[in-house]
């Protein structure tokens, strides 16, 4: 008896298939059925099969995605798979995958299943397809080797490129680092089997462009990796040069529009130094963040800045202080500040904190330096945000300095604070703070700290039976006369006549 395992997001379609033969009579028996191909792994990894009836087309993981992962982690399963016409596309995808066959749904019938099911072949354990776990288990070995070379694990090279069969003896080999710009956006568009379509092809235009250069004897390795987040390839090219990178680019670009940053390293002879240039090719990639260019030499790159000066700071406050100027006069500090940026030169992770940092209350919806391809890109992004928060600024929109004011005076109005205190803590002079709060509120600070100040106790009055010169005092009134004398101002009573209103 053959184990059948049916996969559809159907339930009429599973169960017809279940009713539509004497499954024992002819040999088989089927052991499960599923409604995606997540479904469907999961019961091939406990249990498996030794047929696969699957629908193409399924939520969550469809048929092509589960085809892939069963050719891999389940090579005796044999593969059917169901289709309605306009899913066509993706059978000639199944099929290039190795499927064994595969139905369409409008002509599925005892008859057409019993002769698709009787022509599968099915291998005893002696004369199983040892070519196949041959091929699986090389392909293993070498993502075991590229593993270790990208995380820069040297002492496990050698033994690993031997096992794998992979040349480690070099002349002159030069590592590359290739970044598919954009790539977040490009993968977004693709569906699974289209994005592994992709990387097939990118990888066998890199593999062709660098023989056509260096001749078809050269084996160059080729590796994607998805390591601190990012996506990149890394290529291994004994005799690799500066042609590589620019052929890469122009084929990238003409083939695929897509636009590559690469990143050479010099050459070396052997892997534990290829591996160990890789590990600083991946530590000073970033180097690249305020240059236009898109390949770059490893030796060529500098360091970036990682400590703010004060002359940075000052600068960011007064493009702060300058969100409510004039057209003419923010655009002038903003070139400024601009100009300061690009002269420190910091490394993105830092920048990212500064700015954000600035525009605290705003941090959610600044762009990232982390996501930018350099420098004048992310600054064009930042532009345009703090353009368009000048305009909301027109629309009864608190200045983000202002929301971070008001946060920390929650936070602190109990204690001794000043107007000064306020300002150093939202990175603006005082004048300018106390203009910009009076502009926002209608009234100063220190009246809007007293009111504040007297909500509260009023609060605590209500409820409380404390001594009410202890609730002004643990309210920030440290005067007991000043604030009766406040309190009656503005709420027309003495504290004892309002407790007693709202207390009796």
């Amino acid at each position: 008896m053959k184990k059948v395992l049916i996969v559809d997001d159907d339930f009429l379609v599973r169960t017809y298939l279940k009713q539509m033969i004497d499954w024992e009579k002819h040999g088989f028996y089927i052991v499960g059925d599923a409604k995606n191909g997540r479904e469907a792994l999961e019961f091939l990894q406990r249990d498996g099969a030794d047929i696969l009836i699957a629908d193409v087309s399924m939520p969550i993981m469809d048929g092509i995605e589960l085809t892939r992962w069963a050719r891999k982690n389940s090579p005796r399963t044999h593969i059917l798979i169901l289709s309605c016409h306009d899913d066509f596309i993706y059978v000639k995808e199944a099929m290039k995958l190795g499927i064994d066959d595969y139905l369409l749904k409008n002509d599925l019938s005892e008859e057409t299943l019993l002769d698709v099911l009787n022509k599968i072949s099915f291998d005893t354990e002696e004369n199983f397809d040892m070519e196949r776990l041959a091929l699986i288990g090389r392909k293993k070995l070498r993502e075991d080797f590229f593993k270790a070379f990208n995380a820069g694990e040297m002492e496990k090279l050698e033994k690993l490129a031997a096992d794998a069969e992979i040349n480690s003896k070099f002349q002159s080999a030069v590592t590359f680092m290739i970044i598919p710009q954009k790539w977040h956006e490009r993968e977004q568009l693709l569906t699974n089997a289209e994005r592994e379509n992709f990387l097939s092809a990118f990888i066998e235009m890199t593999l062709n462009t660098c023989r056509n250069l260096l001749g078809e004897k050269v084996q160059p390795l080729i590796f994607d990796s998805q390591r601190g987040g990012f996506f990149h390839w890394g290529l291994i090219v004994d005799g690799g040069n500066f042609d590589i990178a620019t052929r890469l680019q122009t084929f990238a670009k003409l083939y695929f529009n897509l636009e590559l940053k690469i990143f050479i390293s010099p050459p070396k002879i052997s892997l534990a130094e290829l591996s160990n240039t890789w590990q600083k090719i991946y530590a000073a990639r970033a180097d690249s963040f305020y240059l236009d260019e898109k390949i770059f030499l490893l030796e060529e790159l500098s360091p970036l800045a990682e400590k703010i000066t004060d002359e940075l700071k000052n600068s960011g406050r007064e493009l702060i202080e300058a969100l409510s100027f004039t057209d003419e006069d923010f655009s002038v500090t903003l070139k400024a500040f601009r100009e300061k940026l690009f002269g420190a030169k910091l490394h993105p992770e830092i920048l990212s904190t500064f700015i954000a940092e600035l525009f605290e209350s705003e941090r959610n919806l600044l762009p990232s330096p982390l996501q930018a391809e350099n420098f004048s890109e992310w600054f064009s992004r930042l532009e345009k945000f703090l353009q368009e928060l000048r305009t909301r600024q027109g629309k009864d929109y608190l200045h983000p300095a202002i929301r971070l004011a008001l946060k920390y005076i929650e936070m602190h109005y109990r204690e001794d604070i000043s107007q000064s205190d306020v300002a150093e803590a939202v990175h603006l002079t005082p004048s300018y703070f106390s203009t910009l709060f009076k502009k926002s509120f209608g009234q100063g600070f220190s009246d809007y700290l007293t009111e504040l100040r007297i909500e509260h106790v009023k609060e605590r009055l209500k409820t409380s039976s404390e001594k009410i010169k202890g609730i002004a005092a643990a309210e920030g009134f440290r005067d007991p006369q000043y604030f009766v004398k406040i309190f009656k101002r503005l709420t027309g009573l003495t504290p004892s006549q309002y407790r007693e209103k709202f207390l009796s």
